[in-house]
Parts: C-alpha cells; structure tokens; sequence
C-alpha cells in the first residue's frame, strides 16, 4: 500500500491554509514564516513545498533558492503559489529553482493538475512510488 505524500505548505494567510488542508488528503505540514519552513524542513523530508512568496520575514523566493543549493533537498519539488504575478516575477522564481509557479486566485483543478504532474515526475526519481487515488479530497 502507498504512503500518503507529505506536503509543506508554507503560507502565512491562515485563510489559504485552512482552505488548502480540506483540498489535499496528504500528510500536511504548515509554516508561517521562512524561518518555520527551514526548521521543519531540518526535522521532516516532504515530498513537496507549496511556497508562498510574500511571508513576514522574507521573501520566500530565496528559501527556494536555499532548497535548490542544499544537496539533501535539490531534488524537492517546489511549486510556488503567490500573488506575485508579473512576468519578471515568475521567470525569477523558475530561474531561481522553482518546479512550478502559479498565481492567487487559481482555479482548484489547476492546482491539482501541477501537484500531480510534480508528484509524476518526482516519481521517476524515486522508482516505485505512485500517486495515490485519494491524493485529493475532492
């Protein structure tokens, strides 16, 4: 039997989170802050991070970029989910080690698709692990 996937959400609006925990039927983990997600990225490997970029301490760009350099956590699949919409901003994000990168408001089957398009291509990295049929809720 499949593991449940464990998720990072890393979002600061209490609103998004609450909403984004009744979408996902994952192992989910939330931070506040870049400085809650790096600790919880010391104590927890996620399969994935959903990180928002405009947090109280910071840009969240940069913890991305700090994901990207830390050989333990290369490989995770980060997607960014901001309202930081203009183009320069996205091209930052991909350049600077993004997966994915989409903007508030989003439409759910959106979001669902780029999850499991990660959660596909991560699976060839990590041979024998399947997207379970009850990755969502609904």
């Amino acid at each position: 039997m499949d593991r449940l996937y464990k998720i990072l959400l890393i979002e600061d609006d209490p609103c998004v989170l609450e909403f984004l925990e009744t979408c996902f039927n994952c192992e989910l983990s939330a931070a506040g802050s870049i400085k809650e997600a790096r600790e919880k990225l010391k104590k927890s490997r996620p399969d994935l991070v959903i990180l928002d970029r405009m947090l109280p301490d910071g840009d969240g760009i940069w913890l991305c970029e700090d994901i990207r350099n830390d050989p333990k956590r290369r490989s995770l699949p980060v997607l960014i989910l901001t309202c930081k919409a203009e183009t320069g901003d996205k091209v930052l994000g991909l350049k600077l080690g993004a997966d994915d990168y989409l903007t508030k408001p989003y439409e759910l089957d959106e979001l669902k698709a780029r999850v499991e398009a990660l959660f596909r291509r991560t699976k060839k990295l990590r041979r024998g692990r399947h997207i379970q049929k009850s990755l969502w809720k609904y």
